[in-house]
């Protein structure tokens, strides 16, 4: 009976850790997209103002 409980403790730990560590990777991984999402968007940002600006001069 013993051997079966620190199996099942073992078997359910090892489950944790893998659920735990595939939660922090999902999580950083989040993180990044988002830092790399509105870094794009700013560059896009700053792109469209550009170009807007050049066409109004350009149409003057």
């Amino acid at each position: 009976m013993e051997l079966i409980q620190n199996i099942l403790v073992t078997a359910l730990l090892g489950i944790w850790a893998c659920l735990s560590i595939g939660f922090f990777v999902w999580l950083v991984q989040g993180i990044s997209n988002d830092h790399k999402r509105e870094k794009r968007e700013k560059e896009q940002a700053s792109r469209d103002l550009e170009y807007h600006e050049k066409r109004m001069k350009e149409l003057k």
